[in-house]
């Protein structure tokens, strides 16, 4: 016998919608798990912080095109044809834009209040579209590892069966996947850090590869323990994390503690029990994202040379601040009357990639009128890692007609295999 609800629930084609919903995107968990509930209103919270520096940025403007300073991923170099948006002062479309999402953004806490899990789902949805375009369609600017947590962390939470599993599984991936990476010199002798004015903050020197190496150790091995049974194994576990994302926010400030550290403290902290591994049908979607990490994770080892030094496939993986950069681009522009006239680059800050990639789009955007004026560019890019020395890793005296492949290894850059020439050395530069 049907209750008379459920025959006004299935009447109405809004609420079969919206049952429909429910089944489809699992929000049956959510409703019943506390730790759900509190990871759901921190993914709210990521993305309102994520927006916030969005907000005034102009890599999605048109304006970024037009002055031909937008970034594009190396897959879809042809990005800045496509975007639209405008900012202050030339124009409100963008703000205008962030503000209806902080508006959906509000209207899910308040539908988490009304215990209304499935219109919350729908509300925080039109933040996760516009952040996933951000991150990895419209713009290569935003490209950031705390952007990567957010959209496979909400992608989970949204979208997936067996959400809480999942949702810690990939936490501790993330950790593993970030040690493996840090397995070079920069971090093993932390010369990341000698290298630079400040040093590791609050502590000597000497006392550098102490911390690098414990930090390689916890990720790569003590982040699993977060799984353990063994209830101090597990809280000395989630103690370090703690105490390791707090410190870290020393030196990359607020947006990745913010991102990580909530949910990891709502999975693993006071709310925490031990998930059973799903092996049903409904776990294949969870499992195959999580061999899609690794994948993604190892472009960078496949393609030949140093990522460190030619940065070829470094950002599809999470990648941190795994080396410390410095490089010089010299731009040398030809007219046809024999008029040169240079440019040069410099990094200061530990924090900038060096990408070879980033360098040409921007020196490419200036070959139409280079040709147009029968002109020609020629163009030097230096790069030291961790202190060592400048190497020669680009000398080309055609830059326009180059082409940068995006999974494969791009033969006008020198690898170290290629004993590029030494052309100097640097100087401590600064963490910013």
């Amino acid at each position: 016998m049907t209750s008379l609800n459920e025959d006004i629930f299935d009447s109405k084609p809004e609420q079969a919608f919206l049952r429909w919903y429910h089944r489809v995107f699992s929000i049956k968990e959510i409703e019943n798990s506390v730790a759900l509930k509190w990871v759901f209103g921190a993914a709210i919270l990521s993305h309102f912080i994520a927006f916030n520096s969005w907000f005034g940025n102009k890599a999605t403007t048109v304006d970024a095109f037009n002055a031909g300073k937008y970034f594009c991923w190396p897959y879809f170099q042809s990005c800045g044809e496509f975007l639209f948006l405008r900012t202050l002062p030339e124009g409100y479309s963008q703000p205008f834009l962030y503000m209806v999402l902080f508006g959906t953004l509000l209207l899910a806490v308040y539908l988490m209040h009304k215990r209304d899990w499935v219109l919350a789902h729908l509300a925080l949805m039109p933040s996760f579209i516009w952040h996933t375009l951000g991150t990895f369609v419209i713009t290569g600017a935003f490209s950031g590892n705390y952007e990567y947590y957010l959209f496979i962390l909400t992608f989970i939470l949204l979208f997936l069966p067996h959400k809480e599993f999942f949702l810690k599984l990939v936490l501790v991936l993330f950790y593993f996947l970030a040690g493996s990476l840090k397995i070079h010199e920069g971090w093993v002798l932390g010369t990341y850090f000698s290298a630079l004015k400040t040093g590791l903050p609050l502590f000597p020197d000497w006392s550098i590869p102490l911390w690098t190496n414990l930090v390689i150790f916890m990720e790569i091995v003590g982040a699993w323990f977060l799984f353990s049974k063994n209830w101090a194994l597990q809280r000395l576990a989630i103690f370090f994390f703690v105490v390791f994302h707090l410190y870290s926010g020393l030196l990359v400030g607020f947006r990745y503690p913010v991102t990580v550290l909530p949910t990891l403290f709502i999975l693993f902290g006071p709310f925490y029990q031990y998930t059973r591994v799903p092996l049903n049908k409904k776990a294949i979607a969870g499992w195959l994202l999580v061999a899609v990490l690794f994948p993604l994770q190892f472009i960078s080892n496949i393609i030949p040379g140093d990522e460190k030094l030619t940065l070829e496939g470094n950002k599809y993986g999470l990648y941190m601040f795994e080396a410390n950069h410095q490089c010089i681009s010299n731009v040398t522009v030809t007219g046809s009357d024999n008029v040169i006239n240079r440019s040069r680059k410099e990094s200061e800050s530990a924090r900038s990639r060096c990408d070879p990639y980033k360098y040409l789009l921007q020196i490419q955007q200036q070959c139409k009128v280079a040709e147009k004026l029968g002109a020609s560019i020629e163009w030097t890019f230096d790069h030291s890692i961790n202190g060592g020395p400048f190497l020669r890793i680009v000398d080309e005296k055609k830059v326009c007609a180059l082409e940068y492949k995006a999974f494969a290894h791009n033969e006008w850059i020198k690898t170290e295999k290629d004993s590029p020439e030494i052309i100097g050395y640097p100087v401590e530069n600064q963490y910013r």
